[in-house]
């Protein structure tokens, strides 16, 4: 008998909900079997991009991308709910905001199981992906890496396999906050490679980040998949960074200055 579904199992579920318990990823406040936080239900509305996720061309760098979305913009509850994950040892808002993530962008249905989230698979959306990627981490110091966390929601939504290890950072490069726009292109430039090119050759992949600012970061990463033989690359994160004038090359992009490198 397995423990995870014995009478101990159950026990050990609800010790862990009573010494952590479940909370919103945006304002901290504890949840327990709450599907969503009703305190963050009104700013998150009004955060909500629309009337399309679909990130405008004119306005963010994704060359090569089949194209991009995210549902946020980066800004208010959802800026604290993205730093909360990121600086603050919780790989749980991690998780929390990629159930977010494929609710939204693909209307997957959300259940609780125990005292989580999870959500369902959508029949259907596997035709157009072959696989989910996330944005590899920037560094080991955080110990987890927050777009593959999220991503895993994202690939249960969608019915298709995450693959954390097909992407990898081939280089370190400097943070992004204050370069230009022309600086970040460079600063990620080769930044990136495919582990096994035979796993990616053919694919159609869905690229799993947090914020997209400019777009250069997941453009690189494009870069990388396309020449490994991918046969398409689409972008997601959870929020952006709407600019005004993305390339421009000499003004130093200031709005996402948590963004790493």
């Amino acid at each position: 008998m397995q423990i995870e579904n014995s009478g101990v199992g159950r026990i050990l579920r609800q010790l862990r909900w009573v010494l952590y318990p479940r909370r919103c990823p945006f304002c901290d406040r504890v949840l327990g079997s709450v599907s969503a936080c009703p305190d963050c239900k009104e700013e998150l509305e009004t955060l909500r991009r629309r009337p399309t996720f679909r990130l405008a061309r004119e306005r963010h760098y994704i060359k090569n991308l089949e194209g991009a979305a995210a549902p946020y913009r980066y800004a208010g509850c959802v800026r604290r709910g993205v730093l909360r994950a990121k600086f603050q040892a919780a790989p749980w808002a991690a998780d929390e905001l990629g159930v977010e993530m494929a609710r939204l962008l693909f209307g997957s249905k959300v259940r609780m199981r125990g005292f989580g989230p999870e959500v369902e698979t959508v029949p259907g959306l596997a035709i157009g992906y072959n696989c989910v990627v996330p944005v590899p981490a920037s560094s080991r110091v955080r110990g987890y890496n927050v777009p593959e966390r999220m991503a895993r929601s994202v690939a249960r939504a969608v019915g298709v396999p995450l693959e954390p290890r097909l992407l990898v950072r081939a280089r370190s490069g400097k943070r992004q906050e204050g370069l230009s726009f022309d600086e970040r292109l460079v600063n990620v430039s080769g930044a990136f490679r495919v582990t096994d090119p035979e796993r990616v050759a053919g694919k159609r992949i869905l690229l799993v980040d947090d914020v997209i600012t400019t777009g250069a970061t997941v453009t690189a990463c494009t870069q990388a998949l396309l020449a490994a033989g991918a046969e398409s690359v689409f972008a997601v994160a959870l929020a952006t960074v709407e600019l005004d004038t993305p390339r421009s090359p000499t003004e130093a992009i200031l709005e996402n200055s948590e963004e790493d490198f």
